[in-house]
């Protein structure tokens, strides 16, 4: 069975045998990093639709035009 660690300050601790504060600490920042990652996760997504509709309404505007000149 594997044990799970901790790195905190450059050094390793047995999950197991931290204090129980210790034990939901740890899990706090666990579950703040994960919450950060997909937060980024998502604004990188919401950065890509944002630059694909921005790229279709200026091209929106092209085709106006071109129909204009015809």
């Amino acid at each position: 069975m594997s044990e799970k660690t901790v790195n905190i300050n450059d050094k390793d601790y047995n999950f197991d045998e931290l204090s129980k504060e210790q034990q939901i600490l740890v899990e706090h920042v666990e579950t703040c990093r994960r919450n950060k990652n997909q937060l980024l996760f998502q604004i990188d997504r919401e950065n890509v639709a944002e630059g694909a509709f921005a790229k279709m309404l200026t091209e929106s505007f092209e085709e106006k035009k071109e129909d204009k000149d015809a």
